[in-house]
C-alpha cells in the first residue's frame, strides 16, 4: 500500500463519517417533526486493491441513506385513521342529537304527550268547562311545537353534516394535490441519485391525514410515486404528478342536499363538471361501508339522522290519526259531529285545527249518540289512547312505549359512537407508539451515534496528517 492508497482510504473516511454525523445532526434536529422517520447510513467497505498479490482494503464508502420504515404499519397507520374519523364524525354529530332525547327535563316529547292525553283525562272530569277546553289546547300546542322544534332541530344536525362536505371535500382536494406535487419531486430526485426518505415522510403524513377523510388504498410504484385510490369504488384520486379534485355540488333536491364529485386527473384538474364527473356519493357514504369523515358524515346525513326522523314523523302520525279517527266519531259541546282535531301527517307540519283553536266548544269531548253537554265518554276514549296499543313499524305498542324505545335506541347509538371513537383513538395511540419505537429518534441513541463517527472522523483526520508526516520523511531522505 503506498501513500496515495493512505491519503485515499483517509479521504474516503472523513467523507463517509462527515455523512454520517450531517444524517445524525438532521435526525436529532427533526426529534419533534411530526411524521419524520429515523434515517442511518449504510456503509460499506472500499473495493480492495491488490498490493504485491495481497487484496488490501479500500476504506469505506455510504452506499445509502436509510429511512426506518415499516409498511405494514403504514397501512395499519392510514386504515385506523379512517375508520376513528368516521366513528368521531358520527359520535360529534350524535352528541348534538342526544339532548333533544334528554327527557330528564320538563319539557321533552314524553312529558308532552304524556301532559295532551292528561288533558283529556282533565276535561272527561268537566267536559262542560272552559278552562278544561283550553287548557287542552294549550296542551295540545305545547305537544305540537315540541315536535315541530325536534323535527327541526333533528334537520338542523342534517344541514350542519350535508355543509361540513364542502369543507372537507375542499380539504381533500388539498392533500391530493399535494402528494401529487410530492409525487414529481421524488420521481426528479429519486432519478438524479438524491435523497428523498424525508419527502416520502411528508407524503406519508398526508396520506394518513387524507385517510382520515376519505378511505383510500395506496399503492408504490418502481418510479416512488404512489398511486392513491378511494377504498370504495376504486377511482384513482393521483397518479403520478396527477390528481383529480374532490368537490361536492347540489343535487338539485327537496330538500336540497350536496352530492360529492371526483374530477378525471389531471395536472391540473380540468374544471368540476358535475354532469360528466363522477358522483361517488352513493358509493363512499353507505351506512355498513363508509371510510374516514367523509363517510361519517354521509352516514348522519344520509342514513342515521334520518332514521331518527322517520321514527318520530311514525310517531307523530300514529298520534294524529289515531286522535282524529276517534275525535271526528264524537260530538261537541252542542251535540254536533266532531271534527279533525289535529291537521298535518308528520312531526313537521302537525298542527291543532283551526276549527278548535278558534272554538274551543267543538271539541268533541261528549259520544255519539249525544245525550248532554256532560257527557264525557270520547274524552275517556281519546285519553285511554296513550294505553292503547298501536300498529307501528317495530311493531304493536303504545305510543310512550315506541317514544322511550326510540329514546332507548338513540341512547344506544351514542353510547356506541362513543365507545368505538374511544376505541379508535386508543388503538391510534398504540400504532403511533409503536411507529415511535421503530423509526421515531431516540436522542440518546443520536447522541451516541453522533460520538461514534466523530471519533471515526478523527480518526481519519489523523490518518491524512499520519500520511502528511511519512510523506514529509520519504522528501527529506530524497534530500
Amino acid at each position: 500500500m503506498g501513500i496515495n492508497d493512505i491519503f485515499s482510504i483517509a479521504t474516503r473516511g472523513i467523507a463517509a463519517q462527515r455523512q454520517a454525523i450531517e444524517v445524525t445532526s438532521e435526525n436529532i434536529a427533526n426529534v419533534n417533526t411530526p411524521g419524520y422517520s429515523r434515517q442511518r447510513v449504510i456503509m460499506e467497505s472500499g473495493p480492495a486493491n491488490i498490493a504485491s498479490g495481497f487484496p488490501i482494503g479500500g476504506g469505506v464508502e455510504v452506499v445509502a441513506v436509510q429511512r426506518s420504515y415499516d409498511n405494514l404499519l403504514q397501512t395499519q397507520l392510514v386504515n385506523g385513521n379512517s375508520t376513528y374519523q368516521q366513528n368521531l364524525a358520527k359520535q360529534t354529530a350524535l352528541q348534538q342529537v342526544e339532548p333533544l332525547f334528554n327527557e330528564v327535563s320538563t319539557d321533552g316529547l314524553g312529558k308532552a304527550m304524556e301532559s295532551f292525553f292528561g288533558s283529556w283525562q282533565d276535561l272527561s272530569l268537566n267536559p262542560q268547562g272552559a278552562p278544561e277546553r283550553q287548557a287542552l289546547i294549550a296542551r295540545s300546542q305545547i305537544l305540537v311545537d315540541t315536535f315541530h322544534q325536534m323535527n327541526t332541530n333533528l334537520n338542523a344536525v342534517i344541514t350542519s353534516a350535508d355543509q361540513d362536505l364542502v369543507s372537507i371535500t375542499a380539504d381533500v382536494s388539498d392533500k391530493l394535490g399535494n402528494i401529487a406535487l410530492l409525487n414529481q419531486q421524488i420521481m426528479t430526485t429519486q432519478g438524479m441519485g438524491g435523497n428523498v426518505n424525508e419527502m416520502k415522510d411528508q407524503r406519508d403524513l398526508l396520506v394518513q391525514e387524507l385517510a382520515g377523510k376519505v378511505g383510500i388504498t395506496t399503492s408504490e410504484q418502481s418510479n416512488g410515486t404512489l398511486t392513491v385510490s378511494l377504498t370504495l369504488g376504486g377511482q384513482t384520486l393521483v397518479s403520478g404528478n396527477q390528481y383529480s379534485t374532490v368537490y361536492t355540488s347540489p343535487d338539485g333536491g327537496t330538500p336540497q342536499r350536496n352530492d360529492i364529485y371526483v374530477t378525471p386527473l389531471g395536472n391540473p384538474p380540468p374544471a368540476n363538471t358535475p354532469a360528466t364527473d363522477t358522483d361517488v356519493t352513493a358509493t363512499i357514504g353507505g351506512l355498513n361501508n363508509g371510510y374516514g369523515e367523509i363517510g361519517g358524515t354521509l352516514q348522519v346525513r344520509d342514513q342515521i339522522v334520518p332514521g331518527y326522523l322517520a321514527k318520530l314523523d311514525e310517531l307523530a302520525s300514529k298520534i294524529i290519526t289515531s286522535v282524529n279517527t276517534q275525535h271526528t266519531a264524537g260530538a261537541d259541546l252542542a251535540g254536533g259531529a266532531g271534527v279533525a282535531f289535529f291537521t298535518g301527517t308528520s312531526s313537521a307540519d302537525i298542527a291543532v285545527s283551526g276549527t278548535i283553536t278558534s272554538d274551543p266548544t267543538r271539541i268533541a269531548a261528549a259520544a255519539n249518540p249525544f245525550v248532554g253537554p256532560g257527557d264525557n265518554r270520547n274524552a275517556l276514549l281519546i285519553a285511554d289512547i296513550k294505553n292503547s296499543s298501536l300498529a307501528f313499524s317495530t311493531g304493536n305498542s303504545t305510543v310512550a312505549d315506541f317514544f322511550n324505545a326510540f329514546v332507548s335506541n338513540v341512547g344506544i347509538d351514542v353510547q356506541k359512537a362513543k365507545n368505538t371513537a374511544a376505541q379508535g383513538e386508543a388503538f391510534l395511540k398504540q400504532l403511533n407508539t409503536l411507529r415511535e419505537s421503530n423509526a421515531g429518534v431516540s436522542l440518546d441513541e443520536e447522541l451516541t451515534n453522533l460520538l461514534k463517527y466523530q471519533r471515526a472522523f478523527e480518526g481519519a483526520a489523523r490518518l491524512v496528517t499520519t500520511g502528511s508526516e511519512m510523506m514529509d520523511t520519504i522528501l527529506a531522505m530524497v534530500r
